[in-house]
């Protein structure tokens, strides 16, 4: 794909580990963002699904991928745009600079739950909608 400016992650989510007696470990499971792969992500004004019992659903996004995925309708997937690297800095006078804090600097271009999910023949692109 020549142009994916955007990362395509999906949320994993891992359960509590559990003790001898089937209760859940407070400070154990939790959630994350796992990236996927390079993507493009539009805004969908046009393209409707109408489904099996004539219900009609519109996507807010298109997502289009540069392999095949293999993400499942359902699945919470978000697609942002990395722009590197933030530095926090603290003035201590005289012309010194301290970094207190580096962060990752991201925008969430789109995110939701995957409607339906579809892979090209010939080429190796997928696409979603969400």
């Amino acid at each position: 794909m020549i142009f994916a400016p955007h990362i395509l992650q999906i949320k994993v989510i891992t359960p509590m580990d559990k003790d001898e007696f089937g209760r859940p470990i407070p400070g154990t499971g939790g959630e994350y963002w796992q990236e996927i792969c390079k993507c493009r992500c539009d805004d969908n004004t046009t393209k409707e699904f109408r489904s099996e019992n004539g219900s009609v659903y519109r996507p807010n996004y298109h997502v289009v991928c540069e392999k095949r995925i293999t993400v499942k309708a359902g699945d919470e997937v978000r697609a942002i745009w990395d722009r590197g690297l933030k530095a926090t800095t603290t003035d201590m006078g005289e012309g010194t600079l301290v970094i207190t804090s580096i962060t990752k600097d991201i925008d969430v271009r789109g995110q939701g739950e995957v409607y339906t999910v579809k892979s090209t023949n010939h080429f190796n692109y997928s696409e979603l909608w969400m």
